[in-house]
């Protein structure tokens, strides 16, 4: 199935213009990855030819999420530290701005969806779980 969202969605909602910093394949890469995530939770029961203009806009924003995740990904592995005289120099703050602008516009994505989909995606990173017992306490 195609994709719902365009590069050109991408790149007017997120004001991309910079070919070189954000090539087209990085753009097309990140609507791949955001439909194939969406495909997962869309309730089967809505008709998705000509999709709705929510479900555009969701998958616009779930790629410009994964978009700014790659582009936070290759910042901090081209981020050059520097020691003179003691003091560190650093490269700034771009990463963590890019990975919140991530996150925020994945919510935002989710949110737009939710009348489309069977189930949110969880993010859970830690379950708790009942307290047990280690080497003989009680």
């Amino acid at each position: 199935m195609a994709s719902f969202a365009t590069e050109a969605d991408v790149r007017l909602k997120f004001q991309l213009d910079d070919t070189t910093l954000v090539p087209s394949t990085l753009v097309v890469g990140s609507i791949d990855d955001a439909h194939e995530e969406l495909l997962r939770f869309l309730d089967p029961q809505f008709d998705t030819t000509p999709a709705e203009e929510a479900v555009v806009m969701g998958e616009t924003l779930l790629a410009g999420a994964h978009l700014f995740r790659a582009l936070a990904a290759k910042d901090a592995f081209d981020q050059k530290q520097a020691t003179i005289g003691g003091q560190r120099l650093e490269a700034g703050k771009r990463f963590t701005a890019l990975m919140a602008v991530a996150a925020l516009t994945e919510d935002q994505a989710w949110y737009v969806l939710e009348p489309y989909i069977e189930a949110r995606p969880s993010r859970v990173l830690a379950a708790v779980t009942d307290t047990v017992a280690v080497l003989g306490e009680e």
